[in-house]
């Protein structure tokens, strides 16, 4: 059985990959399992080569290291997997450069993968928080507990979890389920499949994990914390800043997502109406946060602007109405956000 492990790698602090490569390494796998990684540096501003040059000889072995232009994170995971399509392995994981596992995470994803399914996912704990993201996520506490067609119990005590794709889905359209260090997905269902690289600041992992579900993989989840994210580069956390117009790219991004979402997919009724209410929310969000960027006299992102203008026509002149109907309840609204 042979594992992928695809890391995207920009970092501006030295160690943090060499934590993230102690815990793929660390790995206890079952006797005819074997991993490779793939690190695919984005342009980053501290090398991974270096660190990759202070693994022992029989872990350099272990790694291939590609380095390319920056593209963000969705370019350089579709690099890695571009390279992963021609090796013959099993399954792919994934893992960011800021994050770890535990020892165990891989042979519980195989344990479960083996049963017959083709995507894995379990809890994380961001390492500043003191409630893992299950916990936190109401949507997620709704899923544990649901016991109806459609659900397939396997351990009820931790839980563990199989869904259907109608079940996936609509918690997917309404709910991010699946931080990206937590999958591990079998080969054959990214052999083609890539991250879309349009939605480069947010949504691209969100639209990847839909497109598996809706490609008809057969998914498992663990509600067992066995990934540990950390506080290096992060594009998405990075623009949760109020003052930076980096979150007015944000939530650009998460209405493109949605946007496309709604192209893509034959949704049933109730997910669509489910989306149309996200499409509306960040619609206000976006039309708020651009307006109240340039009163402030900064610039945000015009091309961004342009890019969801196309695809939504009425964007642009509704933006005056929503950011005076927002403007009352903003900080209410923002929390939504």
């Amino acid at each position: 059985m042979r594992f992928a492990v695809v890391i995207p790698f920009y970092q501006r602090d030295s160690g943090i990959l060499s934590r993230a490569l102690t815990s793929v390494f660390q790995q206890e796998l079952p006797a005819g399992a074997s991993l490779q990684v793939f690190i695919v540096d984005d342009s980053s501003p501290t090398p991974a080569a270096a660190e990759v040059e202070l693994l022992p000889e029989v872990q350099r072995a272990r790694v291939t290291l590609m380095r390319q232009p920056n593209g963000g994170p969705g370019a350089a995971r579709n690099t890695g997997l571009d390279a992963v399509a021609e090796g013959g392995f099993d399954y792919v994981a994934f893992l960011d450069s800021d994050d770890f596992w535990a020892k165990d995470h891989l042979a519980e994803a195989l344990a479960l993968l083996e049963r017959g399914y083709d995507f894995y996912f379990c809890d994380h704990l961001r390492t500043e928080d003191d409630i893992t993201y299950f916990n936190r996520t109401e949507r997620l506490r709704i899923l544990r507990e649901l016991r109806s067609e459609g659900v397939t119990v396997i351990d009820a005590d931790l839980p563990i979890l199989a869904f259907d794709r109608r079940i996936l889905t609509s918690a997917y359209v309404e709910t991010y389920l699946s931080q990206t260090s937590t999958i591990v997905v079998r080969q054959g269902f990214v052999q083609d499949l890539r991250f879309d690289t349009r939605l480069r600041n947010a949504g691209e992992d969100h639209m990847f994990w839909i497109s598996l579900v809706m490609a008809g993989a057969r998914t498992v989840v663990s509600w067992k914390c066995n990934v540990f994210c950390g506080q290096g580069v992060n594009i998405y956390f990075d623009a949760f800043d109020w003052t930076s117009t980096k979150v007015v790219d944000r939530i650009g991004y998460m209405l493109m997502f949605f946007q496309m979402v709604g192209r893509s997919f034959d949704l049933a009724p109730e997910d669509r109406a489910t989306l149309g209410g996200m499409i509306r929310r960040y619609r206000r969000a976006y039309s708020y946060l651009f307006l109240r960027a340039l009163l402030q006299r900064k610039k945000p992102s015009f091309a961004l602007m342009w890019k969801l203008a196309a695809g939504d026509p009425a964007l642009l002149p509704a933006m005056p109405w929503r950011f005076l109907s927002v403007l009352p309840n903003r900080e209410a609204e923002s929390k939504t956000w």
